[in-house]
């Protein structure tokens, strides 16, 4: 596990980096924290679809497991647009 951790680290500052994009070009929740938790929120119901639900699937990980990592990564994703909502300030 060890030997690839600094490769899970790269991906999520790429995926941060990719939410900040994301925000910079649609504003449409207004500005500031709320256009980063609106993002944010988006981005993990999109993350619960796509990556909790294809594990519980594929990898037979569990209900509670699953639940666990959906409120986990839905809550990540809405702390992380709401940082990024607070930095970015649009020019």
């Amino acid at each position: 596990m060890m030997k690839v951790m600094p490769y899970g680290m790269v991906s999520i500052l790429i995926s941060i980096v990719v939410v900040a994009v994301l925000l910079r070009k649609n504003l449409s929740c207004g500005r500031g924290i709320a256009s980063g938790v609106c993002l944010g929120a988006l981005i993990g119901i999109f993350s619960v679809c796509t990556f909790v639900i294809h594990n519980y699937v594929n990898l037979n990980i569990g209900l509670t497991l699953t639940l666990y990592q959906s409120v986990a990564y839905f809550i990540q994703w809405v702390i992380v647009g709401a940082a990024i909502g607070l930095i970015y300030k649009p020019s």
